[in-house]
Formats: C-alpha cells, structure tokens, sequence
C-alpha cells in the first residue's frame, strides 16, 4: 500500500512539474530603467540667480532626478564615453579673493595668485556667444601646484556676473580630459547645456 501511495504520489508531482513548464515565468528580469535626467535647476551667485541646464547631446548630469524640487548649487556633466567630465557651478571672486581655481584669478586679476602654485599658463577666448546677454569666454590653462609633478590641463567655458555682495564666472570647468578638446566642441556643449 505504501508503494502504491509513493507511486501515485511521484506521478501527481510529474504532472505538476509538466504544468509548471507551460505558464510563462520570466526570472532575473528588471522593469526599472534609470531615468535619464534631461534638465536640471541650478543657482549661483549671492543672490541666487536661477538658471535651467538641458542636457547635451553626448553627455549626462551625472545625478539622479530631483524630486523635491531644490535647484542644485554644483552638478557634474560627463561625457556618454567618459572621456572627460566637467563641473558645473558659479566660481566666486570677491575683494580678490578667489575660490581656489587658478583661472578664476587669472580672469580678473591676471595672475594665478596662490601661493600653491608653482607656474601658471592660460589664454582667454571669446566663443562668440553669449548667455542672457553676457559674452561667453573659453579660459585655456595649465598650472603645475607645489610639491607635485603633475601638470594640470584644464579649461572653463562661461560667462561673468556680477551681484550685490559678490562677483564671479558661472560656467562649466572640463577637469579631465583624455584628449584635447577643441574651441568648437566647447563651444557646443555650452550652447546645448545653457540653451536660452
């Protein structure tokens, strides 16, 4: 009797198997996509000047979409290849005091002046455009610090704007590059990135 169960009891478990095997189970896979972020709300200066950014063609914010509906001080754009990234912010100047990037004292006082950096080489270019009616300026340069080899090669594409109680360039600086880029290129990035 006990055989007879144990037998009746392995056909029911086949045919239960068998029936499993016709229902279509998906396993492992993941309906959540990440959501490409296409703008974001930023403000710089002391007066909190607000401004939308569009995302490029061949780059991204390197963030996650923004809920809560607070603008961004900093954000971070890369390229879809990684082969550079730029930080975005308003770079502060105020009674000469700069906010540790060489260009900004090279801007508007002519000198990296920091008494970190060993040599300084920059060139300042104007792009030919301009944002909410300021002339938009492409600053080159090369800085080597104190006590490192390293030689840094950087630019930074924006524009200045003065406010009540500080002055300074709002813009977007390409930190790390595999490859130069060129005036144009920039120049295109900017203009998708800070589309009127």
């Amino acid at each position: 009797m006990k055989k007879l169960f144990a037998l009746l009891l392995a056909v029911i478990m086949v045919f239960s198997f068998a029936g499993c095997g016709n229902e279509d189970i998906e396993v492992g896979t993941n309906d959540i996509e990440e959501e490409v972020v296409e703008e974001i709300s930023m403000i710089y200066g002391d007066e909190e000047t607000p401004i939308t950014l569009k995302k490029p063609t061949g780059a991204f914010f390197n963030c996650e979409k923004d809920d809560d509906g607070e603008p961004w001080e900093i954000s971070t754009l890369l390229a879809d290849d990684y082969s550079w990234d730029g930080e975005i912010m308003g770079y502060k100047y105020y009674e000469g005091i700069g906010s540790n990037e060489p260009f900004v004292d090279y801007y508007f006082f002519g000198a990296a002046v920091s008494e970190d950096i060993e040599s300084f080489e920059g060139e300042i270019i104007d792009l030919g455009i301009s944002f909410d009616g300021k002339p938009v300026k492409l600053i080159k340069y090369k800085y080597k610090e104190v006590d490192y080899e390293e030689e840094f090669n950087e630019c930074f594409a924006g524009f200045e704007y003065k406010g009540a109680e500080d002055c300074g360039l709002m813009g977007i600086k390409f930190a790390s590059f595999e490859e130069a880029l060129s005036d144009d290129y920039i120049k295109g990035i900017f203009s998708e990135l800070f589309a009127e």
